[in-house]
């Protein structure tokens, strides 16, 4: 009895012992894939370009579905953000106005690249619509409010009038019987 309990103890030891090691290996490798292997996402900026370049990778929707701009795309390794970066640094290399630029990718990619909406032709109605809906219904609501306040003010005073009406009534059938 004693040897199968032995026996047991010793298999669990080592069970553990080789998941211990298990685990330690598949550390060792994904801390070695990760610090060694270099990243391919990674563009070095020349400062004097930065400025341009920030600015600019911020106008630029990522089309991979993200929802992100160019600049802030979440994904590592993203198929699209990658070579657009590259090439967005490329042609800031070339002296490309930022103008230039914005006109070239939305050659390139349609109006759906940019981030806002540019604020001529139909566009601008993108820019205008959401402030005129805020002026019409706020002047709706006030002008519904004071229905409502004109109604409240009428129905107090006919009831302040009511009491009133019934004095001057009683005073004048008083009056009249007297007169009589």
């Amino acid at each position: 009895m004693k040897d199968k309990r032995q026996e047991a103890k010793i298999s669990r030891k080592y069970k553990v012992g080789s998941m211990k090691r298990k685990i330690l290996y598949f550390l060792l490798l994904t801390s070695y894939f990760l610090l060694l292997t270099p990243s391919v996402s990674a563009i070095s900026i020349d400062e004097k370009y930065k400025p341009l370049y920030d600015d600019l990778s911020d106008k630029f929707m990522c089309l991979c579905g993200c929802g992100s701009t160019i600049k802030t795309c979440p994904m590592e390794e993203c198929g699209f953000a990658i070579p657009f970066r590259k090439e967005l640094y490329d042609r800031i290399q070339k002296g490309e106005t930022k103008e230039q630029i914005i006109n070239y990718f939305v050659g390139k990619h349609g109006q759906k690249i940019l981030s806002a909406p540019t604020k001529k032709g139909f566009n601008l109605t993108a820019w205008i619509t959401p402030f005129a809906a805020i002026i019409i219904v706020g002047l709706l609501m006030k002008k519904i409010m004071d229905k409502w306040t004109a109604r409240q003010k009428l129905e107090d005073r006919s009831q302040k009038t009511e009491g009133v009406e019934d004095k001057y009534k009683k005073m004048l059938k008083k009056e009249l019987e007297e007169f009589e």
